[in-house]
């Protein structure tokens, strides 16, 4: 398990590998084979199964939080990957039967690398007569992955299903053209004719948005958010430094709005795993949650104009750290349904309030 002296060297080599990884040079196995040798593949998993519980225990969830801010800050694609690893673990133990735990937890063990891809093409996943039709968008990970939690649409609802992911002539990298996480490689998987039998369904119909775990998840993608936001005010200080604007009050005022920004999203980031993690079943705290990551968006947003506005156009050099950062994180807050996220928090308060 990785301690602070081998987590510093991880974090280096990961920052390292960040500009190909942007540049679509290759894809990050070298980064998840840093991160197995790291022990931290398997820490998600119960103790039980020789895990952590990092993810998957109330104990566990502070140093989780810890890890991926220091993924966030290092290689956000990275992270990306291993916050959809850690979710796929913790559906699984939630909702899995213990055979599926136990099969789960021996090629974790193993270091497997797990996701959850839940993002439909125009051809949506259909599960009928056990097996799969239509194709997954946003397939993070798809080369580097063993298996993957897909949704599928049934009569009942929607079904998650464990799926062995490591059949290439179903992938599709052609299609990750985006200007940001080119790293994370989040392109198609075709679905046709995948096997669901029985013992891979996981959970019964529309188990996938049991709360507080549906929205309550969310804070792992904040705590993410947070490291690449820290990372991006202490790039910032370093061009200031090396402008030689240090002492310009102008500048310091500025550069002091981008590190609240990132205090403010750092604080956010914890109150959030507290809410998710330490109470259970409760909608007030996913609509802390959903608040919170509204509260991040916009904190980001502002911290963008002011590294924006401070750096010129050096960030759009391709080399550029900050301009990585920016570009990745700017694609990275773009989930799905965000106005549905704040209006479901709003109605969770006005109950709470009886307003």
């Amino acid at each position: 398990m990785a301690d602070s002296a081998t987590l510093e060297p991880l974090l280096t080599a990961l920052r390292e590998g960040d500009e190909p990884l942007d540049r679509g040079m290759r894809g990050p196995a070298i980064e998840l084979d840093l991160l197995r040798q790291a022990g931290l593949i398997r820490a998600p998993l119960p103790m039980m199964n020789g895990g952590q519980g990092w993810g998957t225990s109330p104990d566990g969830a502070l140093p989780l939080l810890g890890l991926l801010k220091a993924l966030g800050g290092a290689s956000l694609p990275v992270a990306r990957i291993y916050e959809g690893h850690v979710n796929a673990v913790r559906l699984i133990v939630d909702h899995g039967s213990p055979d599926q735990r136990r099969r789960m937890a021996a090629l974790v063990n193993e270091g497997a690398i797990a996701g959850v891809w839940g993002a439909d093409t125009e051809m949506p996943v259909r599960l009928a007569a056990s097996k799969l039709s239509g194709t997954k968008a946003f397939a993070s990970g798809l080369g580097d992955l063993a298996f993957a939690v897909i949704t599928a649409q049934t009569d009942a609802g929607l079904q998650m299903v464990i799926a062995d992911v490591t059949e290439q002539r179903r992938f599709d990298h052609v299609s990750w053209d985006v200007t940001g996480m080119r790293g994370s490689r989040s392109g198609r998987f075709d679905c046709d004719g995948v096997s669901a039998p029985r013992n891979a369904l996981l959970g019964p119909p529309d188990a996938l948005f049991a709360e507080p775990q549906f929205h309550g998840g969310i804070w792992r993608i904040i705590a993410c958010y947070a490291g690449a936001m820290e990372t991006l005010a202490t790039e910032l200080h370093i061009a200031v430094q090396l402008k030689g604007v240090s002492n310009d009050p102008l500048a310091s005022h500025r550069f002091g709005q981008a590190i609240v920004e990132s205090r403010t999203v750092n604080a956010l980031a914890h109150q959030a795993c507290v809410a998710a993690e330490s109470v259970t079943g409760s909608q007030a705290a996913v609509a802390d949650i959903l608040f919170a990551r509204e509260a991040v968006e916009q904190a980001a947003i502002r911290q963008f104009e002011i590294v924006e506005r401070m750096a010129g156009t050096s960030l759009h050099q391709t080399e550029s750290r900050m301009g990585r950062i920016i570009r990745n994180l700017r694609f990275y807050l773009r989930q799905a349904q965000l106005d549905g996220k704040l209006a479901l928090a709003t109605s969770i308060w006005r109950a709470e309030n009886q307003c």
